[in-house]
Formats: C-alpha cells, sequence, structure tokens
C-alpha cells in the first residue's frame, strides 16, 4: 500500500562526505533484563543527525556511556510496541523535557505510538505541577514533543537521510488480518548511494529482504531457538503448556535464525551483517557467535559482526 510521504530539516551540504553510523547501544533480546546486556536500543549517525532507533530501558545510559548528550537527539524511531523496545522511551521524552533542551523530539512509529506518548506525558503531570519549587511554572510536557505515525511503505526525509519503512512479520498470524491490527516496523535508512536496514524484530520476510536489496549493511535480530526454548521451559517450571506452547510458537515465527538470515542476506546482496537483540539463554554471547556464522555461512558469504553494547559500524564513504 501507497504511504506516507514525509519531510522535515534542512538537506546535508553537498559537498563531503557525511558520517554514517550505526551504534548498538543495547543487544539484548527480549523483555528479560541481563547483567550482560541492555534492552535493545540503537543510535543512528548520519551526518549531524543523532537519531535513537528503538528505546529499551536504560536507553538514556547507554547514550551517556556512548558519550552523546542528550540534546543530539531530536528524533526517535520505534520498531514496534513491545516494551523491551519502547521502555526508556518515557526517559528520553522527560528528561529532554525536565532539562529545558529547545526545540520538540519527534517520534515516528507504528500506530499507537500517540498512545504511547500520551501515556508518558500523562505521567510528567504532577512534575510539570510542582516544577522546580521555585513558584515559577514549568512549560507544559507536551510542547516537547511531536508524535508522526507512519504506516506500510512510508517514507521519511530526515536532512539528507530517506528513511522507508516496511511491515515486516512480527505479528504475523493465521487468518485474515484486520485493518486496525498493530504492525512492527523495519526500517531502511539511505544517505546517498549509502544505506544501513534494521529489522527490528521480525520472523522471515519477503518485504523485509525486499527493503534491504543493495543494502551496505543489515542490521538483524537473530534468536536461538532450540537453547532459548530449553531455558525458558528450565526456568518457567511454573508456566501451564498452553503459554509455553504459544510461546514456542511465537520464538520459532516471530523471529529469525542464523540460517534465515544467511538466507535473506544473500537474496539482498548486502554488504555485511550486524547482529544483535540476541534471544539466547544468559551469559556471554561468544558460546553462540561460532554456530551464528556458520548458520549465516550455509547462504551468505559476506562479513558477519555480533554487536556488543555499545558497539560502533561505520558505512565508508565512497
Amino acid at each position: 500500500m501507497a504511504g506516507l510521504v514525509l519531510s522535515t530539516g534542512p538537506a546535508f551540504a553537498a559537498s563531503g562526505c557525511p558520517a554514517l553510523r550505526w551504534v548498538t547501544l543495547g543487544t539484548a533480546g527480549g523483555p528479560i533484563p541481563t547483567p550482560e546486556r541492555a534492552e535493545p536500543s540503537n543510535l543512528l549517525i548520519a551526518g549531524e543527525q543523532h537519531i535513537l532507533v528503538d528505546t529499551g530501558d536504560g536507553a538514556v545510559n547507554q547514550l551517556a556511556r556512548a558519550g552523546v548528550a542528550q540534546q543530539r537527539i531530536s528524533v526517535v524511531f520505534l520498531s514496534h510496541h513491545h516494551l523491551d523496545h519502547t521502555g526508556g522511551l518515557p526517559a528520553v521524552i522527560g528528561l529532554r523535557w525536565m532539562n529545558n533542551i529547545p526545540g520538540k523530539l519527534k517520534v515516528y512509529g507504528p500506530p499507537g505510538t500517540r498512545e504511547i506518548v500520551d501515556g508518558a506525558l500523562l505521567a510528567m503531570q504532577p512534575q510539570s505541577r510542582v516544577g522546580f519549587g521555585l513558584g515559577a511554572k514549568s512549560p507544559s510536557p507536551a510542547s516537547s514533543v511531536e508524535v508522526i505515525e507512519l504506516t506500510d511503505g512510508s517514507q521519511v526525509g530526515i536532512g539528507g537521510l530517506k528513511v522507508t519503512v516496511a511491515a515486516n512479520s512480527h505479528f504475523d498470524h493465521p487468518g485474515p488480518k484486520q485493518a486496525s491490527e498493530p504492525l512492527s516496523f523495519s526500517y531502511r535508512f539511505d544517505l546517498g548511494p549509502r544505506s544501513i536496514t534494521y529489522t527490528g524484530d521480525t520472523g522471515p520476510s519477503d518485504a523485509v529482504t525486499r527493503l534491504a536489496k543493495g543494502s551496505d549493511m543489515l542490521v538483524s535480530e537473530v534468536i536461538a531457538l532450540e537453547p532459548i526454548v530449553a531455558q525458558i521451559r528450565a526456568s518457567r517450571p511454573d508456566m501451564s503448556e498452553d503459554l509455553f506452547g504459544q510461546m514456542r510458537k511465537h520464538l520459532s515465527t516471530h523471529h529469525i535464525t542464523a540460517a534465515d538470515i544467511g538466507t535473506m542476506a544473500a537474496k539482498a546482496g548486502v554488504g555485511r551483517v550486524v547482529l544483535t537483540h540476541f534471544a539466547t539463554p544468559p551469559g556471554p554471547i561468544a558460546r553462540f557467535a561460532k554456530l551464528f556464522r556458520a548458520d549465516i555461512a550455509r547462504n551468505y558469504r559476506g562479513p558477519v559482526a555480533a554487536a556488543q553494547d555499545l558497539s560502533s559500524f561505520e558505512v565508508a564513504c565512497r
């Protein structure tokens, strides 16, 4: 379906080659906090633009660890509305407002994003009434943020950066779909001839493969399916068989294995693969990195990196 076409901000200067860099702020997969990895969040640097892509819990702390000041962030893209990807958004909005950073934070995401932001703004009302206890009224929290809800096929222009949206298979289910069903997005970011595609959370998806066609970098989630299923069963003996069956079906159809990533990367002809959002049992990812690379290499011969929190990946100028 045809989507929105939006544009905002000044274009990048025609001369020179602006930076295009992806920083994996948090690389955990799923809603269970771990001591090794922060919840899913990413930083895209495109020229002078600093953009958050997903905002898992602790995203502001990870930004600080990456040496990026709050005032650099003026745009957020959400891939979908699971809490492991949105739990840090209230702090991104609220701390920016509390520090009186000028301008509006633009939050892009699927339908329902406005409801999430409105909830965060509602939670800020008590502090808005209190202010800093000096008798001066605080500006309205709502004045500090703007929400733009996207659809499948939307395109957004931010300066010289073009962002293209594709609905993926993270929420797919048998039977007919309703017009009001929730959407999960993958994003492609093009800066001139260079591009990065981010899967967000998805199962195998022809739409994501098409979106990634010719990308310099594919940033993909990955799941170690059988180990994570076994770990859930062992750690949650209280879980009913019905709920466990639903969980297994979700993990096996709505997330993507390394073998499927290799197929997608080869079909799309991407330059390299960066793995993040590791859905694995707790512990160092090195236990699975060799297996992931071997599974991807069945079909894809390009370079593969297993990201850590605060890893940085540059797409070089051509």
